[in-house]
This record gives structure tokens, sequence and C-alpha cells, in this order.
């Protein structure tokens, strides 16, 4: 920590964002602390974003801003490893830096989402007076006010921060859901990790770009989630929630990735982590 200072980097995945990468610059620019590193990884942009960001050479608030360029042969907009795969590009060029063992916080900021000016300088504070917790983020609203996830302590992916130390013990791992894998790596480190509900950022309806209910089912059974946890959750998804086509898409594609034995996450730790969710979260505890 430098005078004080927090030493934040961030990563953000930048596919076809030209009309919202000047709005996504600015709350960067005007967040209340500095930033040590901005690193957008762009991918395949057919809309002059790459073009766009070739001319910024220098941010204000921001110590050092790099945009790496890469390219999949698949250049469609996913979620998933794909997802995954550009967030952790920006990790591991992060790691090459010659100031990374001076961080201490690392954080994903997806470029749709624009942090309130206080957004930073709050959770840094929050994770600085809470020892245990090493992954926060804050609540994510729409222009209108309204919140986009109902559970409001899921720690969210696209503008969330880890504890260098956290980060460091835990990992990132390409993974089907990244984010939910590695909020289980923290957990089995010890960590805990916690929303920070005064914190906000504003962004676009979630799963504009993507919604699918029966691949979202396999992903909970490449995770490694019992049939009794997906059945129980598809219920509350068609009864409490009243969604009855998401909640049953969503048992269907979970019970045919099962019975066509789809590739499942290759940690025994991780899958045990997720087996035992419902009791996990029951006892405060991590088998």
């Amino acid at each position: 920590m430098t005078n004080n200072r927090p030493n934040i980097a961030l990563v953000t995945p930048l596919k076809d964002e030209l009309n919202n990468i000047d709005k996504f610059l600015d709350s960067v620019k005007n967040q209340s602390i500095p930033i040590k590193t901005l690193i957008i990884v762009e991918n395949d942009s057919i809309d002059g974003s790459k073009e766009y960001l070739d001319r910024i050479t220098e941010l204000e608030n921001i110590e050092q801003f790099k945009v790496i360029n890469i390219n999949f042969e698949d250049t469609t907009y996913r979620v998933g490893k794909k997802y995954a795969t550009i967030i952790n590009t920006g990790f591991e060029n992060l790691r090459e830096e010659p100031f990374y063992d001076e961080l201490d916080y690392i954080g994903i900021l997806d470029c749709d989402v624009f942090p309130e000016m206080d957004y930073y300088k709050k959770l840094t504070g929050f994770l600085m007076n809470n020892p245990e917790i090493g992954i926060s983020s804050g609540l994510i609203f729409t222009n209108e006010g309204k919140q986009h996830i109902a559970n409001q302590n899921w720690v969210r992916g696209g503008c969330r921060i880890w504890k260098k130390d956290c980060f460091d013990q835990a990992g990132y791992r390409i993974a089907y859901t990244a984010d939910t894998v590695s909020v289980a790596l923290a957990h089995l480190k010890g960590w805990k990790t916690e929303t920070l509900k005064s914190a906000k950022v504003i962004s676009r309806e979630v799963d504009v770009r993507f919604s699918n209910s029966s691949e979202k089912g396999y992903h909970a059974y490449y995770r490694g989630h019992t049939l009794l946890y997906m059945t129980l959750k598809s219920l509350y998804t068609i009864l409490i929630k009243r969604k009855v086509k998401t909640g049953s898409t969503l048992l269907v594609g979970y019970m045919k990735s099962m019975l066509s034995r789809r590739p499942r996450i290759d940690d025994d730790k991780l899958r045990k982590y997720f087996k035992y969710y419902m009791f996990n979260k029951l006892i405060k505890k991590y088998l």
C-alpha cells in the first residue's frame, strides 16, 4: 500500500462496446481513489472498439493503462470458458508486471458496468476492516434503479475485487461459471466472501447477451451440484419466483447433462464442495 493508498488492478473484458467505452472509462477515471492499472482485454470487436482503444495512450487517475488484443476461432459472444479465458489473459499479463507484488487488490470490471465515484474506496475500506473476507463486490442496479439479482449476498462477478493474498492463494480457474468457481476456491482456502450493500454500480440488464437456462443446467452439473439440489432450486424458481419456463428448463438441462455424462470440472475438491453445497451453506464451513 503506497502512502496509505491501496494499489488496485482491474481487468476488463471487451467486445463490441464502442458505445460504452467513454462512459466506462469516465467511471474509472472519476473514482475517488486512483487506480494502479487498468488492463482491457479486447477480443474480436468489429464495431470499431479496437481502433478506438488504439488511440488512447493514457488516462487520468489511472497510473497504467494497457490494451491486450486477442482473437478466437469462435468470434461469437459467449460466457463460460471463453469469458474466463479472456479474464485469465488479463490476470496472467498482470502477474508479469514488475509492480505485481505491490498490489493490494485485484478485480474484474466489465465494460458495461459503471461504478459510483466512491465504489473502490468503499470496497477497499470494507476489506481492510474485515481481514477474513477475501472477495467482495457491491450491488448492481439498472439505470432505472432496479436491482439486478435478488440475492444481495452473492458477490457479483463483473465488479468484484479480491484481496491480493486471497487471489494468490485461491487463484482463478478457467471454467464454466468461473465467478462461482472462484468463490468456491476462496472458501476452500478459508476466506469469506461478502457483498458491501452500500457500494453500487450501474449496468444493463443481466443476461441481455446471454440467457440459456438449459446450458445453465449443464453448468450446475459441471460444477458438481446434486440432483436433489437442482430439483429444489428448480421448484423454487417455478413456485416462488414464478418463472416456470426458466425453472423447468434448468432442471431439464441438468438431467440431460447427467444422462449423457457430459464433462465435469476436473477438480475433486471443487466437485465435493458443490456436492455438499447446501450443507456447506448451513454450517458455514466448506467440506
